[in-house]
């Protein structure tokens, strides 16, 4: 059973970079030879199903009640040194949530698995009060076990901004939550890290500012590319949920779930 929270990435926004975010941290968690699954827990939009270019018949409903190994893909076939959980064929499909709720249990519960990094879909207040999406029937029980940690993303401005911070105040666990600003690479002078610590008081940990560039958004990989820094803000993600980025190395991570799935 893995000792680290399982990390959920989230925001009160669309396009603010959550799913590229869900990827990085796998990525640089496999990096470090944790044994890493990422989860596509956006049933709806399911980004990590295209962009890893999964076939349909890839899908979460292939798990069953003890055995994931129908569904998971593994290292190897994704290129990447962490495994996928697809998401659903059908995102209306009945008891979806549930179905959610026991693999993230099951992966949790496996003595193989270091990490568990979960792509969720936005939030709202309202959603993480219902017991009938995923921000309330799966995060929200984790979160209140101390078995989660929601890695929040946040817009500079507008209603990226505002539905950010209102989603945060409803959440309510600030030493359980971290949150990342996202900026545009066109944004002169992003917000000052002392405005955002000053905003969050009281709502959320800061982790720092993503700011993108050309170059992240044209050839953005899982991870950091060889040979340069981790962002300061995803370095500060990965410790919050306890991944040691200090002894980086490059393992492939690709042989650990044959242990599980054997």
């Amino acid at each position: 059973m893995s000792e680290r929270p399982i990390a959920f990435v989230t925001g009160g926004s669309g396009g603010l970079g959550k799913s590229g975010n869900a990827r990085q941290l796998a990525a640089l968690a496999g990096r470090q030879r944790l044994h890493t699954v990422l989860v596509d827990g956006n049933p709806g939009q399911q980004s990590q199903r295209a962009w890893h270019r999964l076939d349909a018949d890839r899908m979460l409903e292939n798990a069953q009640w003890d055995d994931l190994k129908h569904a998971m893909v593994m290292p190897r076939e994704l290129g990447q040194p962490y495994a996928l959980l697809p998401g659903p064929l059908d995102p209306r499909a009945p008891g979806l949530i549930g179905l959610y709720g026991r693999a993230l249990i099951a992966l949790s519960r496996d003595p193989h698995i270091d990490l568990i990094v979960v792509d969720a879909d936005r939030m709202d207040p309202a959603q993480w009060r219902s017991s009938h999406t995923f921000a309330g029937g799966v995060i929200r029980p984790f979160m209140q076990a101390g078995a989660g940690r929601i890695l929040f993303r946040i817009g500079q401005t507008g209603s990226q901004l505002g539905d950010g911070l209102k989603t945060l105040d409803a959440v309510g666990m600030p030493e359980l939550t971290i949150t990342c600003a996202q900026a545009p690479g066109t944004l002169a002078n992003p917000r000052p890290d002392k405005d955002w610590k000053r905003m969050l008081d009281g709502l959320s940990r800061f982790a720092g500012t993503d700011q993108w560039t050309a170059q992240s958004l044209t050839g953005q990989q899982p991870g950091r590319p060889q040979g340069t820094q981790c962002p300061v803000w995803l370095a500060r993600q990965a410790r919050f949920v306890g991944v040691d980025v200090s002894a980086d190395t490059d393992g492939k991570g690709v042989s650990w779930l044959r242990r599980i799935l054997a």
